[in-house]
């Protein structure tokens, strides 16, 4: 009896093993999950030359990794063991204080010529298009960067400060528009998400007046009135480890005046910034003009005869509602959503003022960047 009792737990091994093969064959293959709100890998494309060039057994193992039958339950009960075992972080995600999940950015996650080459593209833009717009940038600062004192003990993160002296210093004068030293002041509001990697609608009004105080456009102090349309918002940080422990709201500003949004050179028009049925769904951040467009044209602002071309990610969704208001028309273009040259846009739109608007960490990851811009 003691003889068997040896194999056991080898005996249960195999049979989950081979529980979870069967499940893996019978079950079809997923092409998106809601909870880590990405693409899954399908199976790869099958030949000679991809197995031998390695790309083939690379795709695999993702494709394995993605499609593993329950997935989303393995995810979240790593996350428990690990943390049960003392660990600080799970899954590229650090458990910081009073609830935050901080994305982790070390040295090594950096690509130092792909960045030094996005900041130099930059400030040529910045330089060309200074002639005929006032042009500002804006490079918000990553939510672990500027919340590190809550990050674990010993926990290791990318000095982004190490980015923004290499930006200044390629910028022409009186560009930058400094928001690391704003949302630090105010670090211990809710500015970030605790389970997304963006800012909250309250973050991006602090960077609104960064820039009205940049621009002198127009008194900001009026513009703080926000409406809360979710109080179960659970970001990309959520899906990296599957737990939490508090939901987040989501925050909109509704402006005064009606404003027309054309999508996508007329693919649609709404009267409104906020596609609420997606407040219904896994990606609730989407509520923001349905997520990221190629292009949107906004008017219904101020009367002033100024214009306001954006280029940017997915961090300006919630603070163009803001300056919307104080321009007759906004352009928003996403580069990355947009096969068109940055040089035909401005002479289709002829803006008076420009606002290049990304976040730290995925500008020097953008390897579409320079090509496109």
């Amino acid at each position: 009896m003691k003889h068997l009792s040896g194999f056991l737990p080898v005996a249960v091994l195999f049979i989950m093993l081979l529980a979870g093969m069967a499940a893996g064959i019978l079950q079809k293959d997923k092409t998106y999950s809601s909870v880590e709100n990405r693409t899954l890998q399908q199976f790869p494309k099958l030949n000679a030359k991809r197995v031998f060039n390695g790309k083939f057994q690379k795709k695999y193992e993702k494709y394995l990794a993605d499609q593993f039958p329950a997935r989303d339950s393995w995810v979240k009960l790593q996350s428990i063991t690990e943390r049960a075992f003392g660990k600080t972080e799970s899954n590229g995600v650090y458990f910081g204080k009073n609830g935050y999940l901080l994305e982790k950015y070390t040295e090594e996650d950096i690509d130092k010529k792909l960045a030094g080459k996005n900041i130099n593209v930059l400030a040529k833009f910045a330089r060309e298009a200074s002639k005929t717009a006032d042009v500002k940038v804006m490079i918000v600062p990553s939510k672990t960067f500027v919340l590190k004192d809550y990050l674990p003990a010993f926990a290791e993160t990318y000095d982004e400060i190490i980015f923004y002296n290499k930006l200044e210093k390629k910028l022409p004068d009186n560009v930058i528009i400094d928001v690391y030293n704003t949302l630090k002041e105010h670090m211990d509001e809710d500015i970030f998400y605790r389970t997304d990697h963006h800012w909250t609608t309250y973050g991006a009004w602090y960077a609104y007046n960064a820039y009205i105080n940049g621009t002198g456009l127009a008194d900001a102090e009026t513009k703080k009135d926000l409406k809360t349309v979710s109080k179960s918002f659970l970001g990309s940080s959520y899906s990296k480890v599957n737990m939490y422990s508090k939901k987040d709201n989501i925050d909109i500003y509704e402006p005064v005046n009606e404003m027309t949004v054309v999508y996508n050179l007329g693919e649609k028009t709404e009267n409104t910034f906020y596609q609420t049925e997606f407040l219904k769904k896994k990606d609730k951040y989407s509520v923001f003009f349905g997520g990221n467009q190629a292009l949107l044209e906004i008017s219904g602002g101020t009367k002033n005869k100024k214009t306001l071309f954006i280029v940017k990610d997915s961090f300006a969704n919630c603070i163009i509602p803001f300056l919307a208001e104080d321009y007759e028309k906004v352009v928003v273009a996403d580069m990355r959503h947009l096969n068109a040259g940055m040089t035909m846009l401005l002479r289709k739109y002829n803006p008076t003022d420009v606002l290049v608007l990304y976040n730290t960490i995925q500008f020097m990851q953008d390897k579409d960047f320079a090509l496109k811009l």
